[in-house]
């Protein structure tokens, strides 16, 4: 729980507050859009909630907030809140909550399916969570898009006796993975399952379609609220290629989804032809956009500290080509 001594001044008077350990990963604002906003380069209160609804989201915000950076001086209603998790998003697919620090937040997201329940991205291995998905049947397949949102996934799989999915260009982070992917076109994994291999992000970073309606896209596309359209993650935030990225995303524009449900940024849901409208303009966009590898201060910064990151969490390998490329990058900046 958050710190009232650090507290920031940009929160609105009353029962919530975000505090100064914020790393600003927008999941409150996805969850209570009505009462958390930017500021500075932080969340922060806009809002009290008003009302039952609007206080439930934001104890869902406090539940959800990866560094427990979300406080309130009126606790009731919390436990009972944990409860709500996971929420349906729609029919067989929820959303997990209790986002983990060791994804930086990462939304994860639970499909209930006849053939074995799926996990995509691994939320926190808290204790409710666990105990809701047993009483749900439990979890069969866990689908990792990449190295950055593996997460709690060894404990999900020892727990549930779970495969997890992830590519071998990732498989650093999860060394023991039941199934190790190596294709690089899409193929169904199974029926009503499709992966689309997505290099980009990372090398390994690989997507997933459910009943050719719901996208697990990972890190990659995100629909952007205050634009109202989708878009392509940003060139700082790419660590293997932005132009191949782009090419992923082109991937996408045979086939059909109309919920975009990624594991940063905002979900969506709009109409198959408004999505691939979307998704096509957003291609155009990224084409459109200077040089993704030219060198910045920010960008040395940027990859730097996650070449850090990648060392802490036990990837020296990958962690040394991140720093290989910002030690290139300064070199031209000098």
């Amino acid at each position: 729980m958050a710190d009232i001594d650090k507290k920031l001044e940009g929160n609105v008077e009353g029962d919530f507050f975000v505090d100064s350990t914020c790393q600003n990963m927008d999941i409150c604002r996805q969850i209570a859009p009505e009462n958390f906003t930017y500021w500075q380069d932080y969340a922060v209160v806009s809002k009290q909630p008003e009302g039952a609804k609007e206080t439930r989201q934001a104890l869902q915000a406090v539940l959800c907030c990866p560094y427990g950076s979300i406080g309130t001086s009126n606790k009731t209603g919390l436990a009972e809140t944990m409860q709500d998790f996971p929420i349906q998003i729609e029919n067989e697919v929820y959303f997990c909550g209790f986002n983990s620090p060791k994804t930086s937040g990462g939304n994860s997201y639970f499909i209930q399916h006849k053939g074995g329940n799926w996990l995509v991205t691994a939320p926190k291995f808290q204790a409710q969570l666990v105990k809701k998905l047993e009483s749900m049947g439990g979890v069969a397949y866990i689908f990792l898009s990449h190295r950055d949102d593996a997460g709690d996934a060894e404990k999900f799989a020892q727990h549930f006796k779970a495969k997890r999915i992830i590519h071998r260009h990732e498989l650093e982070a999860q060394p023991h993975a039941e199934e190790v992917l190596k294709e690089t076109e899409i193929y169904d994994f199974q029926p009503e399952f499709t992966v689309v291999p997505s290099p980009g992000h990372t090398e390994g970073h690989m997507m997933l379609i459910y009943k050719n309606k719901f996208l697990f896209s990972g890190d990659s596309l995100y629909y952007d609220r205050k634009e109202t359209r989708l878009e392509i993650w940003n060139p700082l935030w790419t660590w293997y290629s932005f132009e191949e990225q782009i090419m992923s995303m082109e991937k996408l524009l045979s086939r059909e989804f109309e919920w975009l449900l990624p594991a940063h940024g905002q979900r969506v849901h709009l109409e198959k032809s408004q999505m691939k409208q979307q998704l096509q303009d957003a291609i155009d966009r990224a084409w459109q956009l200077p040089d993704p590898e030219a060198a910045s201060a920010p960008r040395v910064q940027i990859l730097e500290q996650y070449a850090e990151e990648l060392r802490a969490g036990k990837q020296p390998e990958y962690a040394k080509l991140i720093q290989a490329k910002a030690d290139w990058l300064r070199t031209l900046i000098q």
